[in-house]
């Protein structure tokens, strides 16, 4: 069977005190366990990228495999770095990449979450999307928060100022990739995804779901091979922009 690679960025967050993953680790984790897959594992430290993937090392399935991979999102050279460990990979494997997913995010202040959220990303899906192969797709990790129609509601949902419109900008390049790759008939699809209130670290650990849980819905995406672009899902159906 052919192989499903998959890159995953901010993937080795884990919370030790809470004894809890974050999604990002949860989703690699996950796609480790399933057959024929090659994931890479996107960390802003490769050594902390390596310690989490030894945690679960005895769940990944004899056929698939694990690649840490540096990434920091704020440094320019890093996501260069990236590219060129993956394409290497890559290219040793004669394979291209299938699906990348833009999950690594922070919340805080604007000019750190803008630089990770919306600009980080940004450059690495650019940096990336040579190495997409046709048919393949971006996923790019939302928010509840980033449809702007929520706020016109009232009683409007929380105000998180920077994260929440960070979310929305990251919205309107998942349009904008779209019809890019539309233009360009290399059927890509670019879909944003929200994949619940997960109980992180980016939220204080209030989210409602286990993030295992809600990486479920990022794996399912990542590992179906067609499916609607353009569009902003979560796992009972389609959100307004």
């Amino acid at each position: 069977m052919s192989i499903r690679t998959i890159f995953v960025s901010g993937s080795n967050q884990g919370e030790p005190e809470f004894n809890i993953s974050g999604l990002g680790m949860n989703a690699v984790h996950q796609l480790a366990a399933t057959p024929n897959v090659l994931v890479f594992m996107g960390s802003r430290k490769l050594a902390a990228a390596e310690e989490a993937r030894a945690k679960f090392a005895s769940d990944i399935h004899a056929s698939s495999s694990v690649v840490p991979v540096q990434l920091d999102l704020c440094d320019t050279e890093s996501i260069k770095n990236a590219h060129d460990s993956v394409a290497k990979v890559l290219k040793e494997k004669n394979l291209g990449l299938d699906v990348l997913v833009n999950n690594a995010a922070v919340a805080g202040a604007f000019t750190e979450v803008y630089a990770v959220n919306v600009i980080g990303t940004a450059a690495l899906t650019e940096a990336m999307l040579p190495l997409i192969n046709k048919g393949g797709a971006i996923l790019n990790i939302s928010s509840e928060l980033g449809s702007l129609i929520h706020f016109t509601k009232r009683p409007p949902p929380p105000i998180h100022l920077a994260y929440s419109s960070s979310k929305a900008a990251l919205n309107s390049l998942t349009l904008q990739w779209g019809i890019q790759e539309e233009e360009k008939g290399s059927g890509i699809r670019v879909v944003s995804i929200c994949p619940g209130f997960n109980a992180t670290k980016l939220n204080g650990y209030t989210g409602t779901m286990q993030p295992s849980e809600g990486a479920k819905f990022i794996v399912k995406n990542a590992l179906e091979k067609d499916g609607k672009s353009s569009v902003f899902i979560h796992a009972n159906g389609e959100y307004p922009w």
